[in-house]
């Protein structure tokens, strides 16, 4: 049937979202994998929860080919079956979408701290956000007995365990805390860090964005009483839907915009003072030692700037091997010692927790 109601606005305003996260997704992805060269779970998760959320967006387009937006007085019994259906379907996909985007906002932060307790505090929202989201997930096609009779009145009802209205308010309720603590969470952990102050303020801002991802939560849980209330479920799920898709999309733009400024530098090019500071340190040769273990590329590489190491605090510095009346000329020059050959000389810099 043609469509109707609230179903051209649904699939404009998910299919525009979609893109938006695509071109985050992939940017980001670029980013870590071309430009810097350190991929992590966080970005994994974060291509799945899109590839969840193009799957959201065609089960909603052929669930509004069958009537999704529109009201039941309008639609033929055979296309609210088949509407409803795919719309439960649509509900499983985004759930998990939900839970894995919270997640990898939540993993990316695990790359930058150290602090045992700020890892179970963010370890506490992924396991409880991902439990409400299979448990929302799965309430879809288990709220009732037999399965077939939540989208086919013919079918009489036996018994219906679950309360789907309820569990997706508990769900969208903690999603939207979770929304807020991930906004002003990186404030207290990131700024005594021992990272470049553009770093702290580029990665704190973006996620602060989280918080209009928490007022689209927050504004679809508040029309969940609704379900409960009215038989014209394809009609009034219809906002829910959007503001599930725009709550996605905020989350997935607002992970991803800390990590594009390579991107961004390289784009429009690097200034010829970067490029000067860079040679000049390249010229240096100066080896730094810091804690002695294996170095691995998600201890320092988040993709921004290189960061120095967060871990290595109150360190002092002691020259080993130079000569202190060339320390400050800042070159490796060749002298001549007792007219003898002509020697080089190399500085080392040894770093060291008191």
């Amino acid at each position: 049937m043609p469509l109707g109601g609230k179903g051209p606005t649904t699939i404009a305003v998910l299919s525009a979202e979609a893109v938006l996260s695509a071109a985050f997704v992939a940017m980001r992805f670029y980013t870590r994998k071309v430009i810097k060269g350190g991929v992590g779970s966080d970005d994994y998760l974060l291509i799945m929860t899109w590839f969840f959320q193009a799957l959201f967006v065609a089960l909603m387009i052929a669930s509004s080919i069958y009537g999704f937006g529109q009201h039941t007085k309008d639609i033929s019994l055979d296309d609210i079956r088949v509407a409803t259906k795919i719309e439960l379907i649509g509900q499983l996909v985004v759930s998990l979408a939900m839970g894995l985007s919270k997640t990898s906002v939540a993993m990316f932060l695990m790359r930058i701290i150290i602090t045992v307790w700020h890892r179970v505090v963010l370890w506490f929202w992924i396991v409880t956000m991902m439990t409400w989201s299979l448990l929302l997930a799965i309430s879809c096609f288990a709220q009732c007995t037999p399965v077939e009779s939540i989208w086919d009145e013919r079918i009489k009802t036996k018994s219906c365990p679950l309360n789907l209205t309820n569990i997706a308010f508990i769900m969208c309720s903690w999603s939207a805390a979770m929304d807020f603590f991930l906004a002003a969470f990186p404030w207290a952990i990131l700024w005594n860090l021992n990272m470049q102050r553009r770093e702290k303020v580029t990665i704190c801002v973006s996620l602060s964005l989280g918080i209009f991802a928490g007022v689209c939560g927050i504004i679809r849980t508040s029309g969940l009483a609704v379900l409960s209330q009215t038989a014209d479920y394809l009609y009034a799920t219809a906002d829910s839907v959007m503001w599930t898709s725009s709550e996605l999309t905020i989350t997935i733009v607002c992970v991803s915009a800390p990590v594009l400024r390579p991107l961004w530098r390289k784009l429009v090019g690097r200034t010829s003072t970067d490029q000067s500071y860079g040679n000049s340190d390249r010229s240096n040769e100066i080896m730094t030692i810091g804690r002695i273990r294996k170095a691995r590329k998600t201890d320092t590489e988040l993709a921004l700037d290189t960061i120095p190491r967060p871990d290595i605090k109150n360190t002092r510095t002691t020259a080993i091997g130079t000569n202190r009346g060339n320390l400050n000329t800042g070159s490796q020059q060749s002298i001549l010692r007792n007219s003898q050959a002509i020697q080089k000389t190399k500085e080392f810099t040894i770093s060291y927790e008191e």
